[in-house]
């Protein structure tokens, strides 16, 4: 679990981010009836804000964990152990915001809905159920951050993968030698 450290640190600090965003549209008053029909493009726009926790995360990750080398399905993975983790918490925030901070969002959308568009009222309360949301987030998260990831991963990865084999390499043979040296010290 030592090895994910960094991801669930920037997971984390994804989770705390997206609480706060939240708040702040809150208090912008998107979740009023007027202007509930910009949450989703203000979805989309947090969604560029976790295209830097990615980054940061890999970048940390191949500074301090593989030495400022690393390569692109190493950097795909621990971005992917984000994802999942970030997508893992996503439900925590998803019922703190439509059941603690505002409880009366799902009802405010389906008015927003029959009153803007020509949706009657039955299909309007389909679409805006918490399962709904919560089902889509989900999804929405996977898909996004795989993509993400595999963008930012292609342009965090070590360039010279010649450096990363002699590096391993040498990494192999300083292991040979201790090996050697512990087996002729016991005799």
């Amino acid at each position: 679990m030592r090895n994910f450290s960094i991801e669930f640190k920037w997971a984390a600090i994804a989770t705390l981010a997206a609480l706060v965003w939240m708040f702040i549209v809150k208090s912008l008053g998107f979740h009023d009836i007027e202007k509930i029909r910009y949450e989703v493009l203000l979805e989309i726009l947090f969604n560029f804000i976790l295209i830097i926790f990615y980054w940061l995360g890999i970048r940390q990750k191949k500074k301090e964990f593989y030495d400022g080398m690393i390569t692109w399905q190493k950097a795909f993975l621990s971005g992917l152990v984000m994802c999942i983790l970030i997508t893992f918490f996503y439900p925590l925030i998803q019922y703190i915001t439509f059941y603690q901070v505002t409880p009366s969002f799902m009802d405010t959308l389906t008015q927003a809905i029959v009153s803007q568009t020509n949706i009657p009222l039955e299909e309007a309360q389909k679409s805006a159920s918490f399962d709904i949301f919560l089902r889509n987030g989900v999804t929405n998260n996977l898909s996004f951050g795989v993509v993400i990831i595999a963008i930012v991963s292609y342009f965090s990865q070590t360039r010279n993968i010649d450096l990363i084999k002699k590096n391993a390499s040498q990494k192999a043979e300083v292991v040979k030698v201790k090996k050697n040296k512990r087996k002729n010290y016991n005799r």
